[in-house]
């Protein structure tokens, strides 16, 4: 059964441990999980997080519900994924998907990456979204009922 994990930003992420228990291919969310929506910066502290991890042999990779622009980090990212909906990553990635055991999401949203790892049948870190001020309007709602699930958890 995949597992989900809850953490405050990538940064907090023991990739080590995850190295280290088998992880080796890394499918992140772009907007509000490495950096603001819409943005094409990789900052510094993800591209060398970004670095470290294929220096150890892993696999990195975007995989975004957003149009697609060009980042100013190579890396390879599947646009317009149509999460939760795995159907085009895994076209694209259906080799590297097999060995569940060895992928990991990274995403901030609950109704998109969450839910996508969870199709995917592979464990899912959650971050809390860089700046919920600047999203789009359907995620705007979605958050919503995201706060409905929150607070149902901590009654």
């Amino acid at each position: 059964m995949a597992k989900v994990k809850k953490v405050q930003s990538i940064h907090d992420i023991d990739f080590d441990n995850l190295l280290n228990s088998g992880k080796r291919i890394f499918l992140f969310d772009f907007d509000n999980t490495i950096n603001v929506w819409r943005s094409t910066h990789v900052p510094e502290q993800a591209a060398e997080l970004f670095d470290y991890l294929k220096s150890k042999g892993a696999e990195i990779y975007i995989v975004s519900n957003g149009r697609k622009r060009n980042l100013d980090y190579e890396v390879p990212v599947i646009w317009r994924a149509f999460k939760p909906f795995p159907f085009k990553v895994r076209l694209m990635l259906n080799k590297k998907l097999k060995r569940k055991e060895e992928v990991v999401v990274i995403g901030d949203q609950v109704f998109t990456d969450v839910l996508f790892a969870k199709l995917l049948g592979v464990d899912v870190i959650k971050v809390e979204p860089i700046d919920k001020s600047k999203e789009a309007f359907g995620t705007k709602i979605l958050r919503f009922f995201e706060k409905l699930i929150h607070f149902k958890e901590k009654r």
